[in-house]
């Protein structure tokens, strides 16, 4: 055994990840937010749940409805939580995943559950994206499925197991369509086992038109072409948004380095001989599929967003824990690299977040909500988290910071105008944002022109040049 080896078995060593570990999670859960997606989910699910709203009825984005709604629900029922809600909602998806993991791989709990929340850190696991609810809902549509191949004498119980399955993943991968890569190989995997496929096939099937059928309901209910415009909406968005060349180069060059850094785990996995076997076990040969699905998946969007890499990151979490309990050894020097990213991105998190805590506490929020109350605000460029925060309401359907652009194009200025010709109540720049050229000069001239400053809030240590990027200034139209 070497040095390393020895440093990382020993109980100080542990002691102090555990300590770390705890201090890492308490810096999210100090949090209203860690991420700023999740609270535009959750924004949007207000609208759903509270003014009945369907998506993109009030303000657009590109991911499906079902995570409008799961985000809605959890926001509403966590209400008098003002902090930690989204780490709450991972922490619990996190645990789901493990208990299904030791359901199917018989893997101890902890062990997955502390291999996702420590090795997760470079995927920000805890923030509560959509990636940490997809790894769990992705291992629930393999649970329930290979829940059905075992139920070999029971045709009712495998009837109704296959149709959970198919609904769930109906449900989930309206969470996000990613999903539906992930569980192509090792749910073709699953479906053939028994000895009636094409029938397997037919029930999974039927069961997630259900579940769609189910989500889409309010749509057909409403009628006038609202599902087709849903559609057209992502798919307009989409195609503008769709990555640049040297942004695909970049998310390629992002992954390949991150498989690097894991690549002991899979080098030790794809070596055991059960792997090279002709006929390995099915519950291996089941989660080298789901890994071999999720890497494709991760660069699918082309973007280089390190939490893409928590889809592939989640099957390996439970190869690492298997090869543990093998009790197989991996190199220390191996494993330095993975250490070194984790250690780092961990600390870097955590800074982040203590950071945002800080910057967080300069916001009257109460007061930015008195202010406005009930009236719409039209926001340039300015994160929509204020709006989360403070409840207010979008004037333009293009809220996050910068949809317009990505919409509009160079003709971003000409719709914003637009929209100023509106006389909309209130209007959210960036701090300082006419005079550093983040807004258009005509635009500042209209806003000058017909509105006065309400309300301003510039984040950061005092004397600091640059203001955080959270700083705001609110104007109100003149009377």
């Amino acid at each position: 055994m070497s040095d390393l080896q020895k440093i990382l078995k020993s109980k100080v060593f542990i002691f102090i990840i555990t300590l770390y570990s705890i201090f890492y999670i308490f810096s999210y859960l100090i949090l209203p937010f860690s991420t700023a997606d999740t609270t535009f989910y959750a924004l949007i699910g207000r609208s759903l749940l509270q003014e009945h709203m369907l998506p993109y009825q009030y303000v657009f984005d590109h991911k499906p409805v079902g995570v409008y709604a799961l985000y809605g629900v959890w926001d509403a029922l966590t209400a008098p939580l003002p902090v930690g809600k989204f780490t709450v909602l991972a922490l619990l998806s996190l645990a789901a995943f493990a208990a299904m993991a030791r359901s199917i791989w018989h893997t101890r709990w902890l062990w997955v559950f502390a291999a996702l929340v420590v090795l997760g850190a470079p995927f920000e696991l805890l923030a509560g994206n959509t990636e940490t609810l997809l790894i769990t809902t992705e291992l629930a549509v393999l649970w329930l499925t290979r829940k059905s191949t075992l139920a070999t004498t029971q045709h009712t119980a495998r009837t109704l197991w296959l149709l959970a399955a198919g609904v769930t993943f109906g449900l989930t991968v309206n969470i996000n369509y990613l999903e539906g890569i992930c569980l192509f190989l090792p749910v073709c995997f699953l479906l053939p086992t028994n000895t009636r496929p094409f029938f397997n096939v037919a029930l999974f099937a039927l069961g997630t038109c259900g579940g769609l059928a189910v989500l889409f309901s309010p749509y057909l209910a409403e009628g006038h072409h609202a599902l087709a415009d849903y559609f057209t909406q992502q798919h307009q968005f989409l195609h503008a948004y769709s990555a640049k060349l040297s942004k695909r180069i970049k998310a390629v060059l992002l992954l390949a380095a991150y498989l690097a850094v894991f690549s002991p785990i899979l080098i030790k996995w794809f070596g055991q001989k059960s792997i090279l076997k002709t006929a390995p076990a099915p519950d291996t040969t089941l989660l080298t599929l789901w890994f071999v699905s999720s890497v494709p998946a991760a660069l699918l969007s082309g973007h280089p967003f390190s939490h893409y890499s928590g889809l592939w990151f989640a099957p390996v979490s439970i190869m690492l824990v298997l090869l543990s309990q093998q009790k197989l050894s991996f190199s220390g020097w191996a494993l330095a690299p993975l250490a070194t990213v984790v250690l780092l991105s961990s600390v870097d998190e955590t800074h982040k977040n203590l950071k945002d805590y800080i910057n967080f506490k300069q916001i009257d929020y109460t007061r930015l909500s008195d202010l406005v109350r009930q009236q719409k605000v039209l926001n340039i460029r300015t994160p929509h988290t204020h709006f989360y925060m403070a409840h207010l309401h979008s004037f333009d359907r293009y809220l996050f910071c910068d949809h317009i652009d990505i919409v509009y194009g160079k003709n971003a200025g000409q719709h914003y105008l637009q929209d100023l010709s509106q006389r909309p109540a209130f209007v959210m720049l960036p701090y300082e944002g006419c005079t550093t050229g983040k807004v258009e000069q005509p635009v500042c001239a209209s806003i000058q022109q017909h509105y006065q400053q309400a309300y301003s809030a510039r984040i950061g240590k005092p004397g600091r040049k640059k203001p955080n990027r959270f700083s705001f200034e609110l104007y109100k139209i003149k009377n």
